[in-house]
């Protein structure tokens, strides 16, 4: 049977770090840089989504965040780009949702889907779902559980179905497309690779294998393992009153809200509760379930401030311990353009408040506990100042070497200097023009050039390493320093 008003929402987010083969160098991260391209104007399956205020809705919704939020959230025309905003182009009023899980079917329709790419690397892809059919709380959790799928979490697929992996995933979008999912893919040669489902839905550019990689294209990666998070509005009186009177017991809400049947209980969702509603809120879910019908596009967006903060803290960690690796060379560079997207994140995307609404405002506080943003953020300032300190060694290094250089350079002229100012400048004065002819000259230049130059070398680069470049240097300069000082006895110094 279906119902005129929608039973519940369900709104899948699909968190993703990405990367595009520009013509950068492929040590820097300059995400920011990238999505300014025109590429990102003509993405294939997306339109650009621009937020202008056309309604009452619009305009609720503006004034709802404070105004830097607004900037994280919303793409505006002739505005400096924090995030680029996208939905899909191709959906029509024949679209479905099709959800083929334990032996039972489940068909939504399709609200939106919605892509963001933000300007520290990180995207967000959304589905929006209605049901239209499904009351009972079964149901909703079954339904729930398409957040599962952008890889098997566990092999076989039995073991896997087990823990709410779904058999097959449909979509209709348009009359002309239909696409549908089986799980069929070589998990052995390719162990994490995301649906053809949702590579499907991104299209061209997306790419998620390395392989693949080419100018102009998107390499994605999940950021947060192989679930979605579930954003769920399930409108039922008769529950909340049941929750209310301790009539469902609290192993069974957490259960749901983590989509596992066979966990042991233990307390790891908050609860915020009102006259109408309870939440829920876990780093997988937030739970609505409400008396009314409630518009979830608000606390869908605060779900995606915290996913995008916290996609974007374990993406910088990431991309510091790959730099770290690099040759000292390209060490300062890498350095510089990971902290200038750090400093970016702290001004412009990380917010420990943002909106004055009581309820949502504690909504965000306890997601922020959830997915553990303060922890994060201060592990995170830790590795930067680590990397920091560590280039800035490299750098006071490599200083060092240029120092010792000139000391070298300024010990082979001293002595040269020093002799043609006392016997003056035309001490060779014939000889100078074919100096390799006469050995007079070339003793001098033994003295008071080679040998000079050999003692402050070693002086500035000797070294206790026991490596074997270093021994072989020593063994040079000892050698030289040798032959040297046995010319300048036996032959003299050439004055």
């Amino acid at each position: 049977m279906r119902y005129k008003s929608p039973i519940s929402e369900h709104i899948f987010i699909f968190p993703f770090s990405w990367k595009s083969s520009s013509q950068l160098p492929e040590r820097l991260f300059y995400p920011h840089v990238e999505l300014k391209g025109k590429s990102f104007d003509h993405l294939k399956q997306w339109q650009v989504h621009y937020s202008t205020i056309e309604d009452d809705q619009d305009y609720n919704e503006f004034v709802y965040f404070y105004k830097p939020i607004r900037s994280a959230l919303y793409t505006f025309e002739k505005e400096p780009i924090i995030v680029r905003n996208y939905v899909f182009k191709h959906l029509d009023e024949t679209q479905f949702f099709k959800l083929h899980i334990k032996e039972q079917l489940f068909l939504l329709d399709i609200k939106q889907i919605r892509l963001k790419l933000y300007k520290t690397g990180i995207g967000l892809l959304s589905f929006e779902l209605l049901n239209h059919h499904y009351l009972q709380l079964e149901e909703i959790e079954a339904i729930n559980s398409f957040s599962k799928m952008i890889y098997p979490p566990i092999l076989p697929l039995e073991k896997a179905r087990n823990e709410w992996f779904p058999e097959s995933v449909s979509m209709r979008l348009n009359k002309e497309t239909y696409i549908e999912e089986l799980f069929t893919a070589d998990y052995y040669k390719e162990s994490l690779t995301i649906s053809p489902l949702i590579m499907f839905i991104l299209g061209a550019p997306f790419v998620c294998k390395e392989k693949e990689k080419s100018y102009n294209r998107i390499v994605i990666e999940p950021i947060l393992g192989n679930q979605m998070f579930c954003c769920c509005i399930y409108q039922s009186p008769l529950l909340v009153d049941a929750i209310e009177k301790g009539e469902v017991a609290q192993e069974r809400l957490e259960r749901f809200m983590t989509l596992n049947k066979k966990m042991s209980y233990s307390a790891t969702s908050s609860y915020i509760k009102n006259d109408y509603s309870i939440y829920g809120i876990n780093r997988f879910m937030l739970l609505c379930v409400t008396k009314e019908w409630l518009e979830g596009k608000l606390y869908n967006q605060l779900v995606t401030l915290v996913l995008m903060q916290r996609a974007t803290l374990l993406s910088l960690s990431t991309e510091i311990a790959r730099i770290s690796t690099l040759p000292k060379y390209a060490l300062s560079e890498a350095i510089s353009s990971i902290y200038e997207i750090y400093i970016q994140f702290i001004n412009q995307l990380y917010f420990k408040e943002v909106t004055e609404e009581g309820e949502g405002a504690r909504i965000y506080e306890e997601l922020t506990k959830s997915f553990k943003i303060e922890e994060e953020l201060k592990q995170l300032n830790f590795e930067v100042d680590e990397v920091h300190e560590y280039a800035t060694l490299v750098e006071q290094a490599a200083s060092n070497m240029k120092v010792q250089l000139l000391t070298i350079a300024g010990a082979a002229l001293v002595l040269p200097s020093f002799v043609t100012g006392f016997f003056g400048m035309n001490i060779f004065k014939e000889e100078a023009l074919h100096w390799w002819e006469h050995k007079q000259v070339i003793l001098w230049l033994n003295s008071y050039v080679l040998l000079p130059t050999l003692v402050v070398t070693a002086f500035c680069i000797w070294t206790k390493r026991k490596h074997m470049k270093y021994f072989v240097m020593k063994l040079l300069l000892i050698s030289l320093f040798l032959m040297s000082m046995i010319v300048t006895i036996k032959y003299g110094c050439g004055l």
